[in-house]
């Protein structure tokens, strides 16, 4: 039996890593998780659901999720131009992961680590 790499960076063969660049940046599970509530988004409406998230940081996370397939962009010709933003069908399927993820988050935090992280929170 063999033993498994002692980094996983260096298992260059993990899927998962491909893809965690991508949804591991900051910002980007949000955006993805936003976008999942409505049919389409505009990039105000979106960036005022992202309270702290800069134009700028948004505007690159938005492109790369669209470079990676999973946010699709329509630009309307008008003046001004409308830009709508809405989830590919291969980001669907990240909603059930999501809403597991998050149920597996609020089943992990004990009341002991949230006293703890609330108490550091004053402390500073």
């Amino acid at each position: 039996m063999s033993e498994a790499p002692s980094d996983p960076k260096q298992d260059v063969s993990c899927p998962v890593i491909d893809i965690w660049s991508i949804l591991g940046r900051r910002w980007s599970l949000l955006i993805i998780k936003n976008l999942s509530t409505k049919e389409t988004i505009r990039f105000n409406e979106l960036k005022r659901a992202l309270a702290g998230i800069s134009s700028t940081v948004l505007s690159e996370r938005l492109l790369e999720l669209e470079r990676e397939g999973l946010v699709s962009k329509k630009i309307y010709p008008e003046v001004p131009p409308r830009v709508e933003y809405s989830l590919t069908p291969q980001a669907k399927e990240l909603e059930v992961i999501i809403k597991e993820l998050v149920r597996w988050v609020s089943r992990w935090k004990s009341p002991v680590a949230a006293e703890a992280k609330k108490e550091g929170a004053t402390a500073s």
